[in-house]
């Protein structure tokens, strides 16, 4: 079965709008709120969402900035003092995102940061977002969202900071929103979107972020990979098995891991590799130059191939999947 999303009307190119501000800018988008499970909440608590103003974007795109988005998650505890414990244990994947107008003119969301908290502990998860600059100018709307199922859970803070230094070679004009699912499964295993390039730009390219997990803590798809297939015009681009072996170096992040002993040495849950993410850490995204993206209408398709099937216990895998397209103004620009 195919989930069709059409990017046409999602294309969101820079308008020149003021001058770059000579100074650093940071914006704070959350500070200290909960997210927790709470029936009683829009979305059961799992989402917040604020809008706030942000920079304007610069009238010329040699003043682009550098933008950096930072998520902060801490526990919340619960129990006696002398029995304090982290109200929800578990590694949750969490997101910040930005609202944006869908083709159909209702609101959909482009994923800025993906990251994973620790076991029972959070983190502070920094990701570069200068890419995304179309996207993050004047009057936003953002969410943060953290899949948890326990009440008291996570106290979350956000930020956004825009720096004149360590753009580098960015010119970020134009950004075209792909698809974003929370639960690619088996029986929906194939993503497709159709996109208008306009003339004039460079470097076309995919910035996707892919991870598995399933319903039941299982082996498949948490702990096993699956292959990516994306295409353009029904031509492969780039196929790709998301994976991740970091997470050695992760315990003082997860204290509360599960652990056992395996022919002699301890072995935490935090320390096994994964499908493209870790326990604490932020997830980052893959990036890939697309220059079959030419202007003029395109078909881009994704596809997950092995996810593991619902089984007689209604357990499954899932990947949780987001892409968008995203180009530059040309360097040095046309005369």
């Amino acid at each position: 079965m195919s989930r069709l999303r059409h990017a046409t009307g999602l294309l969101i190119l820079l308008a020149a709008t003021a001058s770059a501000p000579a100074d650093d800018v940071a914006v704070q988008i959350f500070s200290g709120d909960r997210i927790e499970f709470d029936q009683e909440r829009p979305q059961d608590g799992r989402v917040i969402e604020t809008t706030v103003e942000l920079p304007p974007a610069p009238a010329d795109q040699r003043d682009a900035r550098r933008i950096t988005a930072t998520v902060t998650v801490r526990p919340v505890l619960k129990g006696e003092a002398s029995q304090r414990r982290p109200g929800d244990e578990w590694t949750r994947v969490g997101s910040l995102e930005v609202v944006v107008d869908g083709a159909d003119g209702a609101p959909t969301t482009v994923e800025l940061v993906r990251f994973t908290t620790g076991y029972g502990q959070g983190g502070t998860f920094t990701q570069d977002v200068t890419a995304l600059a179309p996207l993050l100018g004047g009057s936003r709307t953002l969410r943060l969202t953290i899949g948890t199922n326990r009440k008291p859970a996570w106290e979350v803070s956000a930020s956004l900071l825009y720096t004149a230094g360590g753009v580098g070679y960015r010119r970020p004009v134009f950004v075209a929103p792909l698809f974003f699912e929370r639960a690619l499964t088996a029986d929906n295993s194939r993503l497709e979107a159709t996109v208008v390039i306009p003339p004039g730009l460079a470097r076309p390219r995919v910035r996707l972020i892919s991870t598995g997990h399933s319903t039941d803590g299982g082996p498949a798809n948490e702990f096993v990979t699956c292959t990516h297939l994306l295409a353009v015009d029904g031509r492969e681009v780039v196929s790709w098995r998301p994976w991740s072996e970091a997470g050695g170096g992760l315990r003082e992040t997860n204290p509360w891991a599960g652990r056992r002993t395996i022919d002699g040495r301890q072995v935490w849950s935090s320390d096994l590799d994964r499908s493209g993410w870790q326990p604490g850490l932020v997830v980052e995204p893959l990036l890939v130059p697309v220059p079959e993206l030419t202007p003029g209408r395109h078909e881009v398709t994704l596809e997950v191939l092995g996810v593991r099937p619902q089984d007689r216990d209604h357990a499954h895998g899932y990947w949780i999947v987001s892409a968008v397209i995203v180009a530059d103004e040309p360097w040095p620009a046309a005369p």
